[in-house]
């Protein structure tokens, strides 16, 4: 049997990675749940960090079995042509040094690289249209937790920028996106397109889809389609998990390499101060925000890095 997914990624990029260029803090609990991460004090760690994510760029398009399929095919002996691959036959075009998949990346990686037992609920390719290659918008990520303790939905959002930017777009998507209604056209749309996910995945979104091929059948509205969504969660004890990624530019941070620790807990103060108050009625059933955040040193450096592969 071959090399599974969280073994090969751990053995080209995890071990590479984990409490050497990127470090995870315990997560506080609050009304919300909060999860500092920061990177190497190091003078180049930016650019470390920038040529680790596009090595990434392969497993964050491609599902698991993609993943292992490749892997046994021995065709990720060099994650920089295979992330040159993904970006021209499965992800969207976004060119310039501020398009959002670093951010979408960066959400993904965290999640795998410090969170394990996470599946991917769909990939990327369901996201672009083949007549032009545009996005679809949605979701930043979209995962799946099943265990004999957990049965949860992912579904991320993901911002990089200064730190008004994060907060004001982390806050806007919380108002607009974390809503039966919107939740429900994201998955039913998804439910109907993904076929290489794992298999917890994979019947999850067959019984999605047939709960959205029976709301059709009775001409249902949008708000009653959402809310058929909503009555499966509740039965099948679904919980929806928003996880919210601020990746923000923050040399204060790292001035004093001594002085990090507490500035992280200084950052997570006013996180808790910003959010915790807000957002406690979204959904009528089981949910939690989850708030990760990185300051980054120099955000322009991790940028023009990423800008290096193939114009990503």
């Amino acid at each position: 049997m071959g090399k599974k997914y969280y073994e090969i990624f751990e053995d080209l990029i995890g071990s590479h990675m984990r409490n050497l260029i990127l470090y995870e803090y315990n997560s506080e609990q609050k009304n919300h749940m909060y999860h500092p991460y920061r990177h190497n004090y190091k003078n180049g760690t930016e650019e470390l960090l920038a040529s680790f994510m596009r090595k990434y760029i392969y497993f964050y398009a491609y599902s698991e079995r993609e993943v292992e399929d490749a892997f046994e095919y021995e065709l990720l002996s060099n994650l920089e042509a295979a992330a040159t691959f993904a970006l021209q036959h499965r992800l969207p075009k976004r060119n310039g040094s501020s398009n959002g998949l670093y951010s979408e990346l960066l959400l993904d990686l965290l999640i795998t690289l410090f969170r394990g037992n996470v599946n991917k609920l769909a990939t990327r390719a369901i996201y672009r249209q083949m007549s032009d290659n545009q996005e679809i918008k949605g979701f930043d990520g979209l995962h799946i937790v099943t265990s004999e303790t957990e049965n949860e939905l992912w579904l991320g959002q993901a911002k990089m920028g200064d730190t008004g930017y994060c907060l004001r777009s982390i806050a806007s998507d919380l108002e607009q996106k974390t809503n039966m209604l919107y939740t429900s056209k994201q998955l039913y749309f998804v439910a109907d397109k993904e076929k290489s996910a794992v298999k917890e995945a994979l019947e999850v979104l067959k019984k999605i889809n047939m709960v959205s091929m029976k709301a059709e059948m009775r001409k249902l509205s949008e708000v009653d389609k959402a809310s058929e969504l909503n009555e499966f969660f509740k039965k099948e004890k679904i919980k929806i998990v928003f996880p919210c990624l601020l990746a923000y530019s923050s040399p204060d941070v790292y001035e004093v390499e001594d002085d990090i620790d507490e500035n992280i807990k200084n950052e997570l103060s006013n996180l808790i101060e910003k959010f915790d108050s807000k957002f406690d009625s979204l959904l009528d059933i089981e949910y939690q925000v989850l708030i990760l955040f990185i300051p980054i040193r120099d955000l322009e450096i991790l940028r023009r890095k990423m800008v290096e592969i193939n114009g990503a």
